[in-house]
């Protein structure tokens, strides 16, 4: 029978114990591994803040490249905490940082309750009491209407944004809480016709047409060689006469008068009405004004 003698089974239990503490710390090493790991600025500029957030106030904003500390991290979301090189400490969007650090291993830093967002400053020509928000590096239209209590669709809907997934940075936009009503479009009039003239369209009648122009539809019909005043076709193109006009004699009036007062010549009368003597008119005829 072979005898394990007591100076092997002691080294052998040594190794074991030792397997199990190392067992323990190597997360803790792998914590604090992450904790003092370097990141660089991979943005044109970035900014940092108080907290882990948009919310949060301004510290300062640094260039692209510029190396900083991981410090910590935000219990959710992908806020980290650095130091600067100055020893300043604050928060940035990590995926604006270049790292091969294991963001998760970092220590939770931030435990706080988010404080309300700031009052950005409407533009003068904004409406009384709108709320704008200029876009800061790291936004996106999700995060600002999380942060302001309304949905990214309305923040689209009323900044006319084509394309919710492309905002840029100093853009402003209108914070609002519903969406706009669309308005009806107003049923579109067809353009006036040129005078003397009329475009048929979809659904009218020599009848329609003469009550807009006041004048009779046979005169159109006339005018334009209709035989049939039923048959028209949208697009024909009519010449609307001009309706006729009758003058009733007075008292004292010459066919002179009369022809001045309706820029039109004593000819012209006479011919309209047939008059054979042209300083012949009788108080209460009915003159044709051509």
């Amino acid at each position: 029978m072979t005898t394990i003698r007591p100076s092997v089974f002691k080294r052998f239990s040594m190794l074991i114990l030792l397997a199990l503490v190392i067992s323990m710390l190597v997360p803790a090493f792998g914590v604090a591994a992450q904790a003092g790991s370097l990141a660089a600025v991979n943005t044109g500029r970035l900014n940092v803040r108080t907290g882990p957030g948009i919310q949060f106030k301004d510290i300062t904003s640094i260039p692209y490249n510029t190396e900083v500390v991981l410090i910590g991290r935000a219990p959710t979301g992908v806020w980290v905490q650095i130091q600067l090189a100055n020893g300043q400490q604050g928060w940035v969007n990590s995926t604006l940082l270049r790292t091969y650090a294991d963001l998760k291993l970092l220590p939770i830093t931030y435990t706080e309750t988010t404080p309300p967002p700031t009052t950005n400053v409407p533009p003068p020509n904004s409406p009384p009491g709108t709320s704008v928000y200029i876009v800061r590096a790291g936004d996106d239209l999700k995060t600002i209407a999380a942060r302001y209590g309304t949905t990214w669709q309305i923040l689209a809907a009323i900044n006319n944004l084509p394309n919710a997934n492309v905002i840029y940075v100093g853009q402003r936009l209108i914070i609002g809480y519903s969406a706009p009503v669309p308005q009806q479009p107003t049923p579109q009039q067809p353009a006036p016709s040129q005078p003397g003239v009329h475009i048929v369209q979809a659904g009218e009648t020599l009848r329609t047409i003469g009550t807009r122009y006041g004048v009779a539809p046979e005169l159109i019909a006339a005018a334009n060689g209709i035989t049939n005043v039923n048959v028209i076709y949208a697009g024909q193109r009519l010449v609307i006469p001009r309706a006729p006009r009758y003058y009733t004699v007075q008292a004292g009036d010459t066919l002179a008068n009369i022809a001045t007062r309706y820029g039109v010549t004593i000819q012209a009368l006479v011919t309209a009405n047939n008059i054979t003597n042209i300083n012949l008119v009788k108080v209460g005829q009915r003159l044709l004004i051509p």
